[in-house]
């Protein structure tokens, strides 16, 4: 039954640390405030309390008298097939794995990384998302979720040297950084690379490209295959210690920027032999600290600019200062903040695979209108972001809504406006 399997999970997941999460909730309900797709649709389901109650009946059910007693009085029912499939729904249509949740509790649980192990449980039990299923074996198979192998990949790299009129590294031994790029950027800001490209030789640093450690996506963090997740993972650690690299360097991803930097050392059982640093906070460091000068109000041309903090960049990360600094030196008085901002930034809808998922796109629509009235209060007709799923979701929102707004990324504006 698909509804054992994902117990036993459950079951399996259920430490200390877990059993103290669950028992630590009082239900005061503050977390549903702080999750876009419960007030975009006001549905209570999609309040983030309810979408971890699989875990916490299992958990109850198995381990506490309370619980045992329960389902023996008939006043709560023991975890069923319908059940599974319905809170997959919750789970992934209805959650983008932001974290918002977690930073508003005032009993300090972690929310989000409960809702990862019910995530889990589901996709053990065959009832995730068929688009997500897909999508996580096309990147097992081939190293990407749509299908990018390494000829496509090499093509690429190839296209951005004509266009460069430069040879770029690629599996070059000894070399300081290790960019890692993402399909969304082939297809969708295929500028990314050699904007990046020209950030990197114009700071004097040595890095390279690899058709090995191909993708920084990783469709096993967002199904919650930690097996999946290990192994594509693996394959980027195992390179960059081939390449014997210093640094890992995420581009504008978010997800793959957390699993390697936070999840990647817990799986392996040891510290990373190398550095993992996202695009944003070199941007900001080399800025700051004048490796690179910048034409101060370069894009200062009329359009008024925000800044979209990305959950995995800047609420995981931390990474909110430097995006913020080099923005400001492009654009001056013509950047306008949206509040919340920062830490407490609304997320954009579109994180944690939900762009993979079909029947989820009225939902991550609805949870878009909250940005675009973010965006109007703020004055803005342009946002910059420093994340390529951000920014499709942005794009995709605009259409939908039949809006003049634009999105950039700001790799791209930033190789524009850097002094020779």
């Amino acid at each position: 039954m698909e509804s054992e399997t994902a117990i036993n999970l459950f079951v399996k997941k259920t430490g200390a640390w877990v059993a103290a999460q669950l028992e630590a909730c009082t239900r005061c309900g503050l977390c549903a405030t702080a999750c876009h797709y419960y007030e975009a649709t006001g549905k209570p389901e999609f309040a983030p309390v309810w979408k971890v109650e699989l875990l916490r009946r299992a958990y109850e059910q198995r381990f506490t008298l309370g619980g045992k007693a329960k389902v023996a009085l008939g006043i709560e029912k023991r975890i069923s097939d319908d059940d599974i499939k319905e809170w997959s729904v919750y789970d992934f249509h209805g959650c983008s794995m932001c974290n918002k949740c977690s930073f508003v509790c005032p009993m300090g649980i972690d929310i989000a990384s409960l809702i990862g192990s019910v995530r889990a449980g589901i996709t053990a039990a065959g009832a995730a998302p068929a688009g997500l299923v897909k999508k996580t074996e096309v990147q097992v198979a081939t190293g990407s979720p749509n299908g990018a192998g390494r000829q496509e990949y090499a093509d690429w790299f190839a296209r951005t040297a004509k266009e460069m009129g430069k040879e770029l590294p690629i599996d070059k031994k000894g070399a300081h950084t290790l960019l890692l790029l993402t399909n969304l950027e082939i297809a969708g800001f295929p500028n990314n690379l050699p904007s990046i490209a020209k950030i990197l030789d114009k700071a004097g640093i040595d890095w390279t490209l690899s058709l090995e450690a191909r993708d920084a996506f990783n469709m096993g963090t967002i199904i919650g295959n930690g097996k999946v997740m290990k192994q594509l993972a693996g394959k980027i650690y195992d390179t960059a210690v081939a390449l014997g690299v210093k640094r890992v360097l995420v581009s504008c991803c978010g997800h793959g920027y957390t699993t390697l930097r936070d999840k990647l050392p817990n799986v392996i059982g040891k510290p990373l032999p190398f550095e993992v640093q996202h695009i944003a906070e070199l941007m900001g460091i080399l800025v700051r600290e004048g490796t690179i000068k910048l034409k101060e109000g370069y894009f200062a041309n009329g359009h008024t600019y925000t800044f979209h903090d990305s959950c995995k960049i800047q609420r995981a990360g931390g990474i909110m200062d430097e995006p913020r600094l080099v923005l400001q030196q492009l654009v001056g008085d013509s950047f306008h903040e949206m509040l919340p901002n920062r830490e407490q930034a609304i997320c954009c809808g579109g994180g944690g695979g939900l762009r993979a998922i079909a029947e989820a796109y009225d939902i991550r629509m609805a949870a878009f209108g909250l940005k675009i009235d973010q965006i109007n209060k703020a004055g803005a007709d342009t946002v910059v972001t420093t994340c390529s799923n951000c920014r499709l979701q942005f794009k995709e929102g605009f259409e939908h809504y039949k809006l003049d707004t634009q999105v950039s990324g700001l790799a791209e504006l930033m190789a524009q406006a850097m002094v020779e």
